[in-house]
């Protein structure tokens, strides 16, 4: 008896020092309909799966606005979001302006996240500045798409007031869209997004191109910005590629993610590069390249050291 007592006792305590190993963390993505969701539930599983004490969890938020401020304020401790955004968060501009947030840190760079313009075939919406006068849907004011939309508004010397402006967050966007309640929406997310792929396969929409001299002047000034080029047949009704304005999707954190921790998460993801490019087609294309480059903010030192081991640097 005090022999199963003796093992009983020795396994609870060899029980509870693995759950004391274990740490949880949560990662903020973006709306169930996007890319980032998605994006973020594969990294968690291939994390869990690769047993390196860490377990991740995913949460859908309001957008990278939205998560590199909570993670600032603690209640992320990883997350997608644009370029520009982690960009302007980190030097203090735009919507951080005097708000720099000097901590934030790039786990990696991800796919290329054009802006999508989608318009009512009727609204007869062939370029940026025909969206005047029309009721239009920007994003929410927490979203990276909004933040982007102001700085596009802005090239073009235009304002919300040029347009009727909806502020609906982006998995309501395409719905309003086919029940006529908007003439088009703003979206950023990667090529061949669910919500973008679903909307022109069951609606009389269009893909309107984005590639102003405008945006062009707006990407020389910022080259966390870049067009991308939308291959034809990717959505309906667009049998020719089309150019799009936009951003790039990274994985952020801040110094407070552990060093070990960040290589950890890195080197699961690129040990198991396959099945996370398989995740969605905008992971599809990676390219070392793309896992290092145009991150906004500088790379997190543990993530460096997965790159420098894997002979991305």
């Amino acid at each position: 008896m005090k022999r199963l007592i003796a093992i009983i006792a020795s396994t609870a305590v060899a029980f509870l020092g693995v759950a004391h190993a274990q740490q949880f963390l949560t990662i903020g993505t973006g709306g169930v309909v996007g890319v980032y969701f998605p994006v973020g539930g594969a990294t968690a599983r291939i994390v869990n799966e690769a047993n390196v004490g860490l377990r991740l969890t995913v949460e859908s938020t309001g957008g990278s606005v939205f998560n590199v401020r909570a993670i600032q304020a603690g209640q992320l401790d990883l997350a997608l979001a644009q370029s520009d955004v982690t960009y302007q968060a980190y030097n203090g501009t735009g919507t951080f302006d005097g708000e720099a947030f000097e901590g934030l840190r790039t786990i990696m760079g991800l796919h290329a996240e054009p802006m999508h313009l989608i318009c009512q075939s009727s609204a007869n919406v062939e370029g940026f500045r025909d969206i005047a006068g029309k009721r239009v849907s920007i994003g929410n004011p927490g979203s990276g798409i909004y933040n982007t939309v102001l700085a596009m508004l802005d090239a073009f010397d235009m304002s919300e007031a040029d347009f009727s402006a909806e502020y609906l967050v982006a998995a309501e966007q395409p719905d309003f869209l086919r029940d006529g309640r908007i003439d088009c929406f703003f979206y950023t997310v990667g090529i061949g997004g669910g919500a973008i792929r679903d909307i022109t396969a069951t609606a009389d929409v269009d893909v309107v191109p984005l590639d102003d001299p405008e945006l062009q002047a707006l990407i020389d000034e910022f080259p966390y910005y870049a067009f991308a080029t939308v291959p034809g047949g990717t959505y309906g009704n667009q049998p020719d590629d089309v150019t799009l304005f936009g951003v790039k999707a990274l994985f952020v954190a801040s110094t407070d993610l552990s060093e070990e921790n960040a290589y950890n998460i890195v080197k699961a993801v690129l040990d198991n590069l396959d099945g996370f490019q398989a995740t969605h087609p905008a992971l599809a294309t990676l390219t070392n390249e793309d896992f290092v480059s145009g991150l906004g903010a500088p790379l997190h030192p543990g993530a460096q050291r997965a790159f420098e081991e894997a002979g991305l640097f």
